[in-house]
């Protein structure tokens, strides 16, 4: 606020009157003075005096009236020299009045318009008039160390605006590569000039702070919510990529969140440095906390919205867990060094972030063998009408895959829940986890494994049911599934030696795999076969001998056998194919090992029996007539029949 013309003439008036009167009060005590002089004198001749009049009382009574005089005499020379110091001391202030205008003039003026040295200079002049002032214990003063005090509030005002505008045009956000790049190098640093502006605006503001015991807040919180909000745009790509929802299964290290936080890191070190150059030594706590706090309170919501969704999607995206756990882990040592400037060691967010995600994970195991065994999971109720492999065993076989691919941090994992305490009750742990052990490595991968395959073969068995008993469906459903879980279990890197033992190459005939899903799969092979007996015993023939030799013309009971073979063969192989081409088996070496025997025993006989009574497929040569209508009967060839066999679970 400027000092007015007006309000330095008044306090000039103000200041004459006190001077015109204190001369007056000067001019009595010397008069004064003089008197008490004079009374001195005759005192000090009153020893004489008093001895030749001895006998005259009324000069002694003179004595005692004339010494209270005296002693106030002194005390009014004493005052008059503190007014002589009181009148210098007005005539100071009212030069300071006068400075204070001059400067107030400077500071109030837009800094954009002066030098900032110029203006730097006018603040110190003031800072030198507000000292002077504040050692004169005058009412007068509190006016002008007032004044002085709203200029420099007013030049504080314009040097932080001048440092809020300069950090934030040095402060755009960085692009992508840049922050995503592994050399902190990458990042460009201010230029030397701006630097020193930067420099010498926060020292001057610091100088300003009217009380050394606060911390200042004015240009400080200026500069966290400008740094910080740098760091928040300069992360906005990596903060949107990570909470956008997983299409389809994680591929391991592909989690947006990975370079979040290498980013993060990054930056947290790049802000540590920045502060330590700008600011005072006592303020690089608070301004490096105030800069990196929000962004970092952005990557924990981040992380724990991860979590979350996983716990939801886990099946597919658990990679992403143990990814996460793994870069927590391995960047810790930096985490805590970031908080350790902040002074924060005993609020470590990404300790708590790396707690959260194990507990997830925790959770997941849990949850995940739950599902597994719950045959009323509303999740996989659905059959396929085709036989295919179930949504169950498909998911359950994906997640045992994705666990190998961490299976150090799943071992880490499951030893913190504890062998068997993933089982909701005793009951449903696994009878080999009670016995099984293996030297070298945490039995608790095997066991966990264990359990999981022996739930998921038992939920199976009860889906089956869902067909009708002994329907040929219910045997291709049956197969699909043992085949698949058989497969990924033999063809996953180490998954089998895991399971059985690291002697998987002699797998005893009782082991593990053999029990749950090896003889299943083979039983039900030879039960399908069942659905082709009725077919193979119609193609059954008798050999007719007559005369000792091979009857080569039928009778017509024996041309009626024929007949009725034909056409009953052809009626449920009709219906085999009208019922099993929409069955499926997607699998190339499994629908080659069910129609095996289809190939190598009704293909031949029906080849056989072609031959005897019809026409060989292509090879000519008489036959046995059994009608004069033979392409009533003779529905198929044999390359035709192959072909239709081969068709089978094709769903075509």
């Amino acid at each position: 606020m400027a000092i007015t013309t007006e309000g330095v003439r008044e306090n000039k008036t103000f200041l004459d009157e006190e001077v015109a009167e204190l001369s007056g009060l000067v001019t009595n005590l010397g008069k004064t003075n003089t008197v008490s002089t004079k009374m001195a004198s005759i005192r000090h001749t009153w020893p004489l005096f008093i001895v030749h009049q001895a006998h005259r009382p009324p000069l002694a009574s003179l004595e005692k009236s004339v010494l209270p005089i005296h002693k106030s005499t002194q005390t009014l020379t004493r005052l008059a020299g503190n007014m002589n110091q009181t009148v210098a001391a007005l005539e100071a202030i009212l030069s300071y009045f006068e400075l204070a205008a001059q400067e107030d003039a400077i500071v109030t003026k837009r800094l954009a318009d002066q030098d900032l040295q110029s203006y730097l200079q006018s603040i110190a002049r003031i800072r030198e008039y507000l000292r002077a002032m504040s050692s004169i214990k005058l009412k007068a003063s509190e006016r002008v160390v007032q004044q002085l005090k709203k200029s420099l509030k007013v030049a504080a005002g314009q040097l932080d605006g001048r440092f809020k505008q300069v950090l934030t045009l040095n402060s755009a956000p960085m692009d992508l590569k840049i922050v995503t790049s592994s050399d902190r190098k990458d990042i460009p640093p201010l230029p030397a000039d701006i630097t020193q502006t930067l420099i010498t605006l926060t020292k001057s503001l610091a100088e300003i702070d009217l009380d050394p015991n606060t911390t200042p807040t004015g240009y400080l919180k200026s500069y966290c919510e400008i740094r910080a909000n740098c760091v928040l745009k300069s992360l906005t790509p990596l903060y949107q990529s990570s909470n956008v929802e997983l299409k389809g299964a994680y591929e391991k290290g592909s989690s947006p969140f990975l370079l979040y936080t290498t980013a993060l890191l990054k930056l947290c070190r790049n802000e540590a440095d920045l502060a330590d150059t700008l600011l005072d030594p006592k303020l690089l706590s608070l301004a490096f906390m105030g800069s990196i706090m929000p962004p970092i309170e952005q990557w924990v919501e981040t992380g724990r919205t991860i979590t979350r969704r996983v716990r939801k999607t886990y099946t597919t995206e658990v990679g992403v867990l143990f990814d996460v756990i793994e870069a927590l882990e391995s960047n810790m040592n930096t985490f805590e060094s970031v908080f350790g400037l902040a002074r924060r060691q005993k609020e470590n967010d990404a300790l708590e972030l790396l707690k959260t995600f194990k507990a997830t994970a925790m959770r997941t195991f849990i949850d995940f063998i739950a599902d597994v065994r719950n045959q009323n999971n509303p999740k996989y109720q659905a059959m396929p009408l085709d036989g295919t492999v179930h949504q169950l065993t498909s998911d359950a076989i994906g997640y045992i895959k994705r666990l190998m691919t961490y299976q150090a941090m799943v071992e880490s994992i499951l030893n913190l829940i504890g062998d068997g305490s993933w089982n909701t009750s005793e009951a449903g742990a696994s009878q080999s986890r009670r016995s099984a052990g293996r030297s070298g490595r945490s039995a608790a991968l095997q066991h966990y494994f264990a359990d999981v395959l022996e739930a998921l073969v038992q939920n199976i068995e009860a889906k089956s049911r869902f067909y009708k008993k002994g329907h040929a469906l219910s045997q291709i459903f049956l197969l699909n599934n043992y085949h698949y879980i058989s497969k990924a279990v033999r063809t996953t890197p180490g998954l089998l030696e895991i399971i059985n033992g690291p002697d998987s190459a002699n797998v005893p005939p009782n082991s593990l795999t053999s029990a749950i899903y090896d003889r299943p799969l083979k039983q039900n092979v030879d039960l399908y076969q069942d659905n082709w007996k009725t077919c193979v015993e119609h193609l059954m023939d008798v050999t007719y001998v007559q005369d000792g030799g091979v009857q080569q013309v039928l009778n017509s009971n024996q041309r009626q056998m024929v007949k009725d073979k034909f056409k009953n063969f052809n009626h449920d192989f009709d219906e085999l194919w009208k019922t099993q081409k929409q069955f499926s088996i997607p699998d190339p070496d499994l629908r080659t090992m069910v129609l095996k025997d289809v190939n190598q025993i009704l293909i031949p006989m029906y080849d056989k029996f072609l031959t005897k009574y019809g026409f060989s497929g292509g090879a000519g040569g008489a036959a046995m007539e059994f009608t004069k209508n033979a392409q009533k009967y003779l529905r198929y060839d044999v390359s035709m029949l192959k072909d239709m066999v081969n068709q089978f679970f094709t769903n075509m």
